[in-house]
């Protein structure tokens, strides 16, 4: 099945089946359904598009996601769904050099973005790879954007 759902299975599988051998432990979804609370072959099964009787839960594949560090999943599904996913990281303990770091970095997204968009310009024909450039660095700017409130929202004083 192509499209749609192809795109989100092809997510799933990929997540389970590559997920990598670190250290000790094993890869696929041997190494994986542990972490998870789940049977290799259960798990194997859940993602296998050919399967009509197996299907990952919404929560099944957050924790998939989270266990593997692998965000393939959600990214198809704001692809199909027309979003984009933005990671945020965590600014939880924060200091007032960091918070200025980030928003220096906030305003050099800024400065590569409209240079971006300056070059794209500059002669007159807009091509397919200028417009993925520009939009590429529209996202990081967005980034940068919310590391920065991240980071500001990491200082606020609870008790006042």
């Amino acid at each position: 099945m192509r499209g749609i759902h192809s795109q989100l299975d092809e997510a799933m599988w990929a997540v389970v089946h590559e997920f990598p051998r670190l250290a000790r432990r094993k890869s696929g979804a041997v190494g994986l359904a542990p972490l998870v609370g789940m049977r290799p072959g259960t798990l194997s099964n859940k993602v296998n598009p050919d399967l009509d009787s197996h299907h990952l839960t919404v929560h099944e594949a957050v924790a998939i996601q989270n266990a593997a560090k692998d965000f393939r999943i959600l990214q198809a599904e704001a692809a199909i769904l027309n979003h984009a996913v933005i990671p945020l990281g965590d600014f939880s303990r924060v200091s007032d050099v960091e918070l200025l770091d980030a928003y220096a970095a906030l305003h050099e997204q800024i400065g590569e973005h409209a240079r971006a968009i300056r070059e794209t310009l500059e002669d007159g024909r807009i091509e397919r790879v200028e417009v993925d450039r520009v939009r590429r660095e529209f996202f990081e700017v967005v980034q940068a954007g919310f590391a920065f409130i991240l980071r500001l929202e990491g200082l606020i004083d609870e008790g006042a």
